[in-house]
């Protein structure tokens, strides 16, 4: 293949686009992506956390395919090793192009009313949208025997057993390719904390060897394994990954104002006419950050105000933050909404005053791992033998699984009454109160 393109990228210098690819990228939902920001609440506490899915998507085809040229370098030169690596950089360029405008707070807060997510959303683009269908068909189908049915059904699918693309290619198997994109250490998250690393500078990505990842990945039977020399490399991902949680992606006033563009997206559901996007995926290929607060009706709203002004309505009351182990599993069921009505109860008592709007409850969960809790690595050994390694028996074992977030709000009118909020709150989380035997 012969690149027709190249992008300079400041997180891996230059990124070659093929035919094919550009063809993608020059469609309107793929240029969309320009539109909608990766991290678009992390911007409001790291101001140059401005870097979009498009930048994301072209990085994660970019690392799929250096993974890809490694898996596959014993295949002999030709049409086969060619189209597997073609297949993984397309999976890796198209993994996000189901996100819509604020990306997975729209996901949480809108998309989730509907039964569908990003990669559903992305599946539903890859089949229907006549831009995207018209370059697959060109370019793809033919030169690379997959279907528009078996790229959509990829990209949307969250688990192995159904992964669409099982053909075998001599010793390897087509389900190589899901690890490539979805598995414990894939391109889509070696990207996004190289790239939220930089542009944040929180720095915890920074300086990841993942090519050392690819050089030591090897193709065993229809999974990966990663040869144990390349294992410190694995730990530094699951620590940098555990801590851009922590402290970027779970930020107390980002998730303030995940809460404020959330609510500000589910009051103009009907005004965008979201209903209809989901259906129609040439409307929904229109959708981005610009056509929600281009909107006059949406922009007239209380909360879209505070956004533009960059003003966080709600002051944080009180937090626990800890490992999961020592929170009851009954807690993390009944989770937020047990815990707000009880806390809007307080408000109520010692204010005299119902406003189910005064008090929000954010209760976030951050796993070490958080696409797959019991993923497990598979590590060939000094040896030459195979062992299969909980990912929680890593590095990351040492730290807890995962670490429970309850983070309790209140809004700004009501700051007069803080302080003696505060201190009830503090009574129910560490008192003899309601809310201490579930810990």
């Amino acid at each position: 293949m012969r690149y027709v393109a190249i992008v300079k990228d400041p997180v891996h210098n230059y990124i070659k686009l093929f035919e094919h690819e550009k063809c993608i990228v020059d469609t309107s939902p793929f240029q969309r992506l320009r539109r909608i920001l990766q991290l678009p609440t992390s911007q409001f506490v790291y101001p140059s956390a401005t870097h979009t899915r498009f930048s994301h998507s072209l990085g994660t085809m970019h690392v799929a395919g250096v993974f890809a040229e490694n898996l596959y370098s014993d295949i002999p030169e030709g049409s086969e090793r060619s189209r597997l690596i073609a297949l993984a950089r397309l999976l890796g360029l198209l993994h996000d192009i189901g996100h819509g405008p604020f990306s997975h707070t729209f996901e949480d807060h809108v998309l989730v009313r509907f039964g569908v997510n990003h990669e559903v959303m992305g599946g539903k683009l890859i089949r229907e949208h006549s831009e995207i269908v018209k370059c697959l068909e060109e370019y793809v189908e033919k030169e690379y025997n997959v279907t528009v049915e078996q790229l959509a059904k990829a990209v949307e699918t969250p688990i192995l057993e159904e992964w669409p693309l099982r053909s075998k290619v001599g010793d390897y198997s087509e389900l190589t390719l899901y690890y490539t994109i979805k598995g414990p250490y894939s391109a889509d998250i070696v990207d996004y904390l190289l790239r939220d690393s930089y542009y944040t500078g929180a720095n915890y990505g920074l300086g990841l060897d993942w090519t050392r990842l690819a050089y030591h990945s090897k193709v065993f039977g229809d999974s990966i394994a990663l040869e144990y020399k390349a294992r410190d490399v694995l730990d530094h991902l699951l620590l940098a990954r555990l801590y851009m949680f922590k402290t970027v992606y779970y930020h107390k006033t980002s998730r303030a104002f995940d809460k404020l563009i959330g609510t500000m997206l589910q009051k103009s559901i009907d005004t965008l006419k979201i209903p209809e996007a989901i259906e129609r995926a040439e409307l929904y290929g229109e959708l981005d950050e610009g056509y929600v607060l281009g909107n006059p009706e949406v922009r007239k709203l209380e909360e879209a105000k505070y956004l533009l002004r960059r003003e966080v309505p709600y002051k944080l009351v009180y937090e626990v933050i800890q490992p999961l182990e020592r929170v009851s599993a009954t807690l993390i069921k009944i989770g937020r909404s047990f815990i707000e009505n009880v806390i809007s109860g307080v408000f109520s008592e010692i204010t005299g005053i119902k406003d189910p709007s005064a008090v929000f409850v954010d209760s976030p969960r951050l796993p070490t791992n958080p696409m797959f809790e019991e993923a497990e690595i598979t590590v060939l050994m000094p040896n030459g033998s195979v062992t299969r390694v909980p990912i929680r028996e890593t590095v990351a074992g040492m730290m807890p699984h995962e670490v429970s977030f309850f983070r309790i709000y209140i809004h700004r009118k009501y700051v007069e009454y803080l302080d003696r909020l505060r201190a009830r709150v503090a009574t129910l989380f560490e008192g003899g109160e309601a809310l201490r035997p579930f810990f």
